[in-house]
């Protein structure tokens, strides 16, 4: 392979050309006094951020300036031109475009310093695997990972409690399960019965994802994983990287994982709530917070976010389960949901700013504001190490405590790709692959063969080869 030639889209490139000779016309700077803080406005809330930003006031006398805002990534080309803030936290920023366009401030020495109070440098403070998704490939970092996450089934403890209904720990137990929830006739307030599992195909189908990619992990395990995360063909090039979608060889272990949901719910339609192809995420949530279903596919976010868009308050105790294996001696895998999402400082804000900045990721790599956005965040975790990290009673609220025994059990593994090919199309190069997913249509056709696995590998594997020459020429790479 061939050096990158990096392409920078077009309006990158013209904000790249705008910051040539401007100075900062950003907020009012208060020579070093203050800081100021964006941060995507989701799942997390803004309890966390509104709490840390006065900790580290009062520790260090900087006032923190915070805005959650929910528009930040469609912005944030011009916003690199012309920074509002000193740091952005949210998912989906280009971060490798930025840095190789010299829009991001380098964070060698930030990797480099010590995290007070922990005896261990920011490097070695951060979870595994979050070093090498954020550092190029020229060996510099420029961005931090910002949650390191879990997702999967969540599931209301009362109920399965009351009913003496086992939490699955295999494929074929979940299937027993299913049906036992469906003969149990379970009656709900609203005169229906309890359906096994409530989801969204509206909106949210793709929380299916953070279950069918554990089950991936585990018929696939670290090595196919890394071959699909490299984007490179068998003979180790660009241009045949469309071969990690061969349905026969690399990816069929992604088919087969596929499979399993496919036979579980298209096949079983009892065992969802009615219509949820056409169910929004709030409509799939209130079913669940209801009392309605038992299980609901959510991620870390679940607790906050299900009693926060629903207005329901939990009257009973949740928890996710780890993934049910497909097999009874597979690895527990856990899918680092939203590990792609950054903390990123840019490169043209005052030099007093950026030392601020990097003072305050280095503040929350530290043991209290860990604590903190957990406490929060109700069960979300920074992308920290947490073994030193005492979340005492914390760990007595059953939500917390199974992410946190999801995160230090189970083999953590993630699908971020430092292949430019890869981070450039990330809308398109997906394990899906064009941003196509098909489980609200499965569920809608159950009849249709084009929904059945074997066609869904064969129609993925197809479209990656006659797109493949696109998305590298847009990489800018060459063999």
């Amino acid at each position: 392979m061939n050096k990158k030639i990096f392409i920078l889209p077009i309006a990158l490139a013209t904000g790249v050309f705008a910051l040539v000779g401007c100075g900062n016309s950003g907020p009012n700077r208060s020579g070093g006094n203050e800081l100021f803080v964006t941060v995507y406005d989701g799942g997390y809330g803004t309890a966390w951020i509104a709490q840390v930003a006065k900790d580290y006031e009062a520790k260090t006398g900087v006032k923190v300036n915070w805005n959650a805002d929910q528009s930040i990534v469609d912005r944030m080309d011009s916003e690199l031109e012309n920074p509002a803030s000193d740091i952005y936290m949210s998912h989906d920023i280009r971060w490798q475009e930025y840095a190789e366009a010299g829009q991001l401030e380098q964070l060698d020495d930030l990797y480099n310093s010590e995290v007070e109070g922990t005896g261990k440098t920011f490097k070695q403070r951060l979870c595994a695997g979050a070093e090498e998704v954020s550092r190029l490939d020229n060996g510099h970092y420029y961005k931090v990972c910002y949650t390191q996450g879990a997702g999967g089934l969540v599931y209301n403890m009362d109920m399965f409690e009351a009913n003496n209904w086992e939490v699955p720990t295999t494929y074929d137990e979940l299937v027993t399960l299913c049906q036992t929830i469906v003969d149990a006739k379970v009656p709900t307030d609203n005169l229906t019965t309890v359906v096994p599992i409530a989801w969204s195909g509206a909106d949210r189908e793709y929380y299916w994802d953070y279950i069918v990619f554990e089950w991936w992990a585990q018929l696939a395990g670290d090595a196919g994983i890394n071959k699909y995360k490299a984007f490179l063909g068998d003979d180790g090039k660009y241009s045949t990287g469309y071969q990690v979608y061969n349905p026969t060889t690399n990816h069929k272990e992604f088919v087969q994982a596929y499979s399993k949901w496919h036979d579980l719910i298209v096949k079983n339609e009892k065992y969802s709530n009615s219509t949820p192809q056409s169910t929004k995420l709030v409509q799939a949530s209130s079913i669940f917070a209801s009392g309605g279903a038992a299980m609901i596919p959510y991620a870390q976010w679940a607790k906050y976010e299900i009693q926060n868009n629903t207005g329901i308050s939990f009257d009973f105790d949740i928890a996710m389960m780890k993934t049910p294996k497909v097999s009874a001696t597979a690895q527990d895998y856990n899918y680092n949901v939203g590990f792609g999402d950054s903390m990123i400082i840019p490169k043209n804000i005052p030099a007093a700013s950026k030392e601020l900045a990097k003072d305050f990721l280095r503040y929350l790599a530290g043991k209290e504001a860990c604590k903190t956005f957990v406490d929060k965040a109700r069960g979300a975790f920074l992308a920290f190490d947490y073994s030193i990290v005492d979340l005492g009673n914390l760990l007595q609220d059953t939500y917390i405590n199974s992410i946190y025994q999801k995160l230090t059990t189970c083999k953590d593994f993630n699908l971020v790709s430092m292949n430019p090919v890869a981070y450039v199309n990330s809308s398109e190069v997906m394990p899906w692959i064009h941003n196509t997913y098909y489980y609200a249509k499965a569920f809608a056709a159950p009849k249709n063969t084009a929904y059945q696995a074997t066609a869904v590998g064969n129609t993925i594997y197809s479209y990656a080869q006659g797109a493949w020459g696109d998305y590298v020429r847009l990489a800018g790479v060459h063999d």
